[in-house]
């Protein structure tokens, strides 16, 4: 790969990270390191020559359920767009199986957090569900999957 390729990789994967580390801790996603993840979104789109539109209908889609599940509480607004931000730099052949991985990844973060409560942990429960630990890896996969077709 490119170092161009493998320094966009490093960065994005940087900054998943930190949202990992921020949603554990606080339960949030900080603003800003998610429109970085946007920005670096759109180099990736243009260094793997994804289709624009794709990018762009793929993000909406998410945009559009995650808005529901946030009407429903189910999910926090951070964690929505985060998953809409590293939609945008996703191919469409991956995009679906990281949506699949990030959902098996959500449910061993919600049944550890439930298994938690129910040996003496009921606090981590409480503070709801720390998605980010379900969105970042299979996004770092997902892109990093991405730009290596590309490459």
């Amino acid at each position: 790969m490119p170092q161009q390729v493998i320094t966009l990789l490093s960065l994005i994967c940087l900054c998943l990270v930190m949202c990992i580390v921020s949603d554990i801790k606080r339960r949030t996603i900080e603003h800003w390191v998610i429109a970085v993840i946007t920005v670096l979104a759109g180099f990736t789109v243009y260094w793997a020559q994804l289709p624009v539109e794709n990018a762009l209908t793929q993000a909406g889609l998410v945009l559009v359920a995650g808005f529901i599940l946030f009407w429903l509480s189910v999910c926090g607004a951070g964690d929505v767009k985060l998953l809409v931000a590293v939609s945008l730099a996703v191919g469409e052949q991956w995009w679906p199986w990281m949506l699949l991985l990030m959902v098996v990844l959500g449910g061993i973060v919600a049944l550890g957090l439930l298994l938690a409560s129910w040996l003496g942990k009921p606090q981590w429960r409480a503070h709801g569900v720390p998605y980010a630990l379900a969105i970042a890896p299979s996004g770092m996969l997902a892109i990093g999957l991405t730009l290596a077709s590309a490459a």
